[in-house]
């Protein structure tokens, strides 16, 4: 089996922007010409668009989170915004239900951790209810976040960073290359086994039959 990147190029991709913490060293800009991605403000995501001179494909939400002059600019410069009040979900869920019944297939995520807690830990539940439709990248303050489903993954890493893999919630036949404590046909569940491991070069291999994984590559170098 060829390994395949969390990030396949031929996907429609969608950049989902929140109202949560956004890390200095993302380049939104960078990122989007770079995967070919639609931005989408996920409700007060929209703020931050504004602030970072962003203009959105689209805004979803229950526009609770903006304020009127926000949505009078990007109305303006002919943004879609679509208005959901529903209360069963939140607004990132909101944008996945409505994307994914478009036909995208993967997600890029920023500024849905750091804020609460509890908002970290939706966004971690939202990721790995739709995972079996979709593919997801989560930017924080500190990390990038790939939730797994079974297959052969290729990481881009760097020699010294420190990457940990938890199953999500398990992950079985798991073996890995290009990490110093490497893994070899085990099956992964809940605990710390798979915390801090370490990158031996520019790459890792992860390879699982079954199961999701949660794999958390660490912006600094331990």
């Amino acid at each position: 089996m060829i390994p395949t990147t969390p990030l396949n190029p031929i996907l429609r991709t969608a950049f989902i922007l929140g109202n949560g913490a956004l890390a200095e060293w993302i380049d939104i800009r960078q990122i989007l010409t770079k995967s070919n991605a639609l931005l989408v403000c996920a409700d007060g995501g929209a703020e931050k668009a504004r602030q970072l001179e962003l203009t959105p494909a689209l805004i979803i939400g229950d526009l609770d989170s903006i304020i009127l002059q926000t949505l009078a600019h990007f109305r303006s410069l002919g943004v879609k915004i679509a208005h959901d009040p529903a209360q069963q979900n939140n607004d990132l869920e909101k944008c996945l239900r409505y994307l994914l019944r478009r036909g995208w297939q993967q997600f890029i995520l920023a500024g849905f951790t750091g804020q609460r807690d509890d908002q970290t830990i939706a966004t971690l539940q939202i990721t790995r209810k739709y995972l079996p439709r979709a593919q997801f990248l989560i930017y924080t303050e500190l990390a990038e976040i790939f939730p797994l489903k079974k297959g052969h993954w290729l990481i881009e890493t760097e020699k010294g960073q420190a990457v940990s893999l938890f199953g999500f919630p398990q992950a079985i036949h798991l073996t890995t290359e290009g990490l110093k404590f490497p893994m070899n046909d085990e099956r992964l569940g809940s605990g710390s086994h798979g915390l801090s491991n370490i990158a031996t070069g520019r790459r890792c291999e992860i390879k699982f039959t079954a199961g999701n994984l949660l794999v958390v590559k660490n912006h600094s170098q331990v």
